[in-house]
């Protein structure tokens, strides 16, 4: 059930690891002594089927070669999380692709190119990126073929079917929302950007240019933009996957849609050519700060509440990301209930001390069991070890569903506002 893609880069065994480990083993912190030996047999089973070590290996090594890049010793506290986490993340891989073969489905193969194609767009050293989170393509292939496995699952259950009646009582709660007293249009555009065609990492220096590249780059870009403008005005032509083809930036993987905007959300030069187009037409390559735009505008609305169709899209995206979110909850919970799980590695991990800890304290301080609510902001780092990636976790706004995978990070919506990175300038529903 692997999809044919690039060859993932062969994991070798971090180096210095055992030398990481053993430090680690009488550092600071280290309650309890060293963490057991990674089993040489299977760390879980699943009814019946083996997850082996060199498949529990294929992701640790990789985890630890980040802190030998670093030249720091790997804390007992993530050695211990990471080697729950990546166990829990196999045991329900497998359990996905079990089901999944017993009631004959399977995943979507051209999603899972479309997924893998946006995630490496924009990002100039890919092995460089992978090295930096910890995994490799095959470990992320990985991830986002369970996340597929899961849509199938709840498609084929009918869980993720919105009905005209859920439309309508959602467009009836968010419609005070956009009651405005200014015209607003949908559009959605091409992005060519002005510039080297490789792009530095971000945290790279970066070289200016002098005025004659900057002429290049500018002339290159338009050419580019004129060329794409040809096709996307030619008779038959799908202007949503010209954009998912061809559009620089990440609302490229929406068909260029950036959803419904008044005037003053977006700059001059862009406002002014969406806003004198009628539905349907597209514009001349339009020149902003972010670069030169195709333009084509879907609706237009005068001021006071947006029909029910203009909203449509977003409230079925809205309630069918809703709909998918808890149905990986349940869908879980229900899994791991009706398959037969030995988890070796969290026997051989016993309980976490640190936990235990908090757990007492809390009960001494009178708080009741349970978790301790987190305040904005808290939580570990990105691509710590809480970094196990589930695929039942919810996406960070702006990625593709469900893996915190590596997304390039960058500006697409001309806005005269600053927008988060990979946002929309959408209204939220």
């Amino acid at each position: 059930m692997s999809a044919s893609c690039t060859k993932a880069p062969e994991v070798t065994k971090a180096q210095d690891v055992g030398e990481i480990q053993a430090a680690d083993s009488g550092g600071a912190g280290n309650v309890g002594g060293a963490l057991p030996a990674v089993p040489d047999g299977p760390v879980a089973i699943v009814n019946g089927k083996e997850i082996t070590a060199a498949d529990f290996h294929g992701i640790y090594d990789l985890k630890l070669q980040k802190y030998a890049d670093r030249g720091r010793e790997i804390p007992k506290t993530a050695d211990r999380r990471y080697r729950k986490s990546i166990v829990d993340r196999l045991i329900y891989q497998e359990i996905l692709r079990q089901e999944a073969a017993k009631r004959k489905l399977d995943y979507d193969k051209a999603a899972l190119a479309e997924r893998e194609e946006a995630q490496q767009r924009g990002i100039k050293d890919w092995d460089k990126h992978l090295r930096r989170r910890g995994e490799s393509e095959e470990s992320l292939r990985q991830l986002y073929v369970a996340e597929l496995l899961e849509r199938s699952l709840l498609e084929a259950d009918g869980l993720l079917a919105v009905t005209e009646a859920e439309i309508d009582e959602e467009y009836e709660k968010v419609k005070p929302n956009y009651n405005k007293d200014k015209e607003r249009v949908r559009a959605a555009h091409i992005l060519v950007r002005v510039g080297p065609e490789e792009r530095p990492n971000p945290g790279e220096p970066i070289t200016e240019p002098d005025e004659a590249q900057k002429k290049q780059w500018e002339a290159e870009a338009l050419a580019k933009a004129n060329e794409l403008y040809a096709k996307a005005t030619a008779e038959g032509a799908d202007f949503d996957q010209l954009a998912i083809d061809a559009s620089e930036g990440p609302s490229a993987r929406k068909g260029g849609d950036l959803g419904i905007f008044s005037a003053d959300r977006m700059v001059d030069e862009f406002s002014d050519a969406a806003f004198s187009l009628e539905p349907g037409e597209i514009s001349k390559p339009i020149k902003t700060k972010f670069g030169f735009h195709i333009i084509k505008v879907y609706g237009k609305y005068p001021p006071g509440d947006l029909p029910r169709e203009a909203l449509e899209d977003q409230i079925v995206e809205r309630l069918s990301a809703r709909k998918l979110h808890q149905g990986r909850r349940d869908l879980k919970e229900k899994l791991m209930e009706a398959y037969e799980v030995k988890n070796i590695m969290e026997d051989l991990l016993g309980p976490d001390p640190r936990a235990q800890r908090r757990k007492q304290n809390r009960e001494r301080q009178g708080h009741p069991p349970g978790p301790k609510p987190q305040t904005q902001g808290s939580g570990p780092p990105s691509g710590g070890p809480s970094d196990a990636h589930s695929p039942t976790a919810p996406p960070p706004s702006g990625t593709a569903a469900g893996a915190g995978e590596a997304t390039a990070e960058a500006v697409d919506a001309p806005t005269k506002a600053p927008a988060p990175a990979g946002d929309e300038p959408k209204p939220p529903i």
